[in-house]
């Protein structure tokens, strides 16, 4: 049966299609839910290739609002909501929803028909607007939800009346929820910065060496492991011919093969069930063009049963091992077994490079589709810039401002540093076209269920968690503990972390692995130039905040210091003075929202800079700085790593002199400790002496707030 044609009041029959099969893509439309079924599953009118296969389970709403939400629910798949309503609520409603958005919103109806059902309200329609306002509250105070998620519990619930009023039968209603007249905010909790702003960055102890291991599977590791992958491949793939009834003396290659390796007493391929040893019947089958029924029987017999438990072995490839870590191989010779596992982690690897050297949300990654880099044009002696085309699903609209599934090319595409175009071109030999991330290839389960899908974004994080687990046991294993991965205190890694990292540490440059992996002035750079002349948003929204936490965090422990009593020196000290004063009156040293981040960027007087490096502030002004030879031109920021000693916008404070004579006292116990040849010792006291006079310096101008005063 097709859909009912007057939905008005009137349910559709059990056997109804929960929406139109025309409408899904012709390999899913055999998953197109029933009306009456106990389950739905709205994979199918997604294609968006990253979409979870979320399923919508009638079981979580109590048995007297079952059918009730069942029908709304239907109503909210199958209709638009009209133009007035969409009008009357504002940008956040939309006429018709995702698929993610529905499921979010049938939830919410979930836990809201719970709420009614433990107060006895067995009705929508006996549900006033008071009772609303006590859902509210309970959202805010029992439940303690974020406003932006108490926000989309109450735009459910007034899609709910506007669906009730044009669909559902009198008894089903639900009133005007108050909020819809007299706005959200007093229906909310406070207001709090939200979204990827407030996403923890992973730690640098982390961050550097996941990157580091990440690399060594794309650059060093992959050609290995490919090599292995494909041998697998091939074994699996002569098994998959040998099925079938045997023929006469299918067992003879067998046979002789085992019989040379008892003559040389060489160990039998041997895998484990269990705690049991037993046949590899496919590798066998692959290698012997055995069939793998009959490897197994003769395996069983008494002569090679007894001969496999006294030398059993591993079932190892013929694919060589080249890639080394510290001078020797960085793996043993591959086991059949293992290298599905190896090709998990290489991609794994090439998604982690991905996510955190290009700043691409985890949707558009895992809808990166073969050819999205294509190579650059030019001579081959240029310096090339390569380019990917994403689609971009969060924003994706279609003509009438609804959710498209399907994702749209980003306008701006992302460029892609030399490590990028590796993990692409690693994740191209493999998918030879299609999805990169292809989930038939990557996650085979289902198959049904998968075609045209990529990998799932939950799979992804527990992929990642995996990897870490498997370098930390290959690196004790191996005795280089001081390489192993060490938790991040906030919780997992993830998959939607890296944005907001890489934010995160191009805006800050903290030393370490980290900044000998990328070099991310380079990377900002890039970032920059590949939205040239194009709208400021998505990851430079990021880089504004972070850029602007940065300066306010500074700013705020400068001005802290000044008060108590700690002094400035240098050309711009009381340019420094002034603007930590300003950040504190203004902000007081916490930037909230990409606004305020906007707001503290866009005044010069703020535009402040640590050079750890350098030990000193950049009171940044380009008309004065010796950074950018070119100083009446477009810099926005300075080039940190080439300071001139004597630029006009360097100040520095006293804790910085106590960083210039700790370096100094350290590298002067270098020279003096006879462990170094004599020129690189004199060029160490040099460099100790250079930095002692640049802090006695300091101590002799700097200037504190009483100095100016008087």
């Amino acid at each position: 049966m097709s859909l009912a044609l007057n939905p008005r009041f009137t349910p559709p029959a059990a056997d109804t299609f929960v929406f139109d099969p025309d409408l899904a893509v012709e390999s899913r439309r055999s998953l197109v839910s029933r009306y009456g079924d106990d389950v739905w599953s709205l994979l199918a009118l997604t294609r968006n290739p990253s979409q979870a296969d979320d399923l919508i389970r009638w079981s979580w709403f109590p048995e007297v609002f079952r059918e009730p939400f069942r029908y709304a629910s239907w109503t909210v798949i199958n209709y638009p909501l009209p133009d007035m309503d969409v009008a009357r609520h504002g940008a956040a409603m939309r006429s018709k929803l995702s698929v993610g958005r529905i499921m979010k919103t049938v939830n919410h109806w979930a836990l809201f028909a719970q709420w009614l059902d433990e107060r006895r309200i067995g009705h929508l329609s006996q549900v006033t607007a008071e009772d609303l306002t006590d859902y509210s509250r309970y959202l805010s105070k029992v439940r303690s939800l974020a406003r932006n998620t108490a926000s989309s519990h109450l735009i459910a619930l007034s899609r709910l009346h506007y669906y009730g009023r044009l669909y559902l039968p009198a008894a089903d209603r639900l009133v005007e929820p108050p909020w819809v007249a007299e706005g959200m905010d007093d229906y909310l909790p406070p207001a709090t910065p939200l979204g990827e702003n407030v996403t923890e960055p992973i730690v640098p102890a982390t961050m550097g060496p996941l990157l580091v291991w990440a690399l060594r599977f794309v650059e060093e590791y992959a050609d290995d492991i490919l090599g292995a992958f494909e041998e697998n491949r091939r074994l699996v793939a002569i098994a998959e011919a040998l099925k079938g009834p045997a023929k006469p003396a299918a067992d003879r290659r067998l046979v002789s093969y085992l019989e040379e390796l008892e003559a040389k007493g060489l160990p039998v391929p041997t895998t484990t069930k269990g705690q049991r040893l037993v046949a590899p019947g496919v590798f066998l089958a692959g290698r012997t063009g055995t069939p793998a029924a009959k490897v197994h029987q003769v395996m069983r017999k008494p002569r090679w049963a007894k001969y496999q438990a006294q030398h059993p072995g591993g079932c190892l490839l013929e694919s060589p091992v080249t890639a080394q870590l510290g001078g020797e191989p960085w793996h043993e010779p591959f086991d059949f077994y293992v290298v599905p596992g190896l090709l998990n982690h290489l991609v794994t690897a090439c998604f982690i490079v991905l996510g955190y050297l290009t700043g691409m949300r985890t949707g558009e990654i895992l809808g990166l589709e073969n050819g999205c880099c294509p190579d650059s044009e030019g001579p081959e002696d240029a310096a090339r810039r390569h380019l990917i085309y994403a689609r971009q699903f969060k924003v994706a609209r279609d003509e009438d401002g609804n959710h498209d599934s399907a994702g749209v090319v980003r306008e701006a595409p992302w460029v892609a540093v030399p490590q990028v175009v590796r993990a692409v071109r690693v994740l191209e030999r493999l998918s030879g076209h299609g999805l990169l991330f292809a989930a038939e290839l990557h996650d085979p389960r289902q198959p049904e269920r998968r075609s045209g899908r990529s990998l799932a974004i939950a799979t992804m994080s527990n992929r990642i968690e995996r990897f870490i687990e498997w370098v930390n046991t290959h690196a004790a294993g191996r005795g280089r503990q001081s390489e192993a991965i060490p938790a991040d205190p906030h919780g997992r890694v993830g998959t939607g972390r890296f944005r907001r990292t890489l934010a995160w540490h191009i805006a800050r440059r903290p030393g370490g692995l980290v900044a000998l992996a990328v070099q991310y002035g380079h990377m900002r750079t890039l970032i920059s130039e590949g939205y040239g002349s194009r709208s400021r948003g998505g990851i430079h929204d990021l880089l504004d905040f972070e850029t602007a936490r940065n300066v306010a965090e500074h700013l705020s422990e400068v001005h802290e210091a000044i008060q108590d009593g700690e002094g400035v020196s240098g050309p711009a000290a009381r340019r420094l003075i002034n603007a930590a004063a300003t950040e504190h009156s203004r902000f007081g040293g916490i930037i909230a929202s990409v606004r305020q981040a906007r707001s503290l960027l866009a005044d010069p007087t703020l535009n402040v800079f640590e050079n750890r490096e350098a030990f000193l502030f950049c009171n940044y002004d380009r008309t004065k700085a010796l950074c950018h030879p070119g100083r009446g031109g477009k810099n926005e920021a300075p080039s940190l790593d080439r300071c001139k000693a004597n630029c006009a916008n360097i100040a520095r404070t006293d804790e910085h002199a106590r960083q210039l004579r700790d370096a100094a006292d350290s590298l002067g116990k270098q020279a003096a400790s006879g462990l170094v040849p004599e020129p690189l010792a004199d060029r160490l006291q040099e460099r100790a002496d250079s930095l002692a006079e640049l802090a006695d310096k300091h101590d002799n101008d700097r200037v504190t707030t009483g100095t100016e005063a008087g």
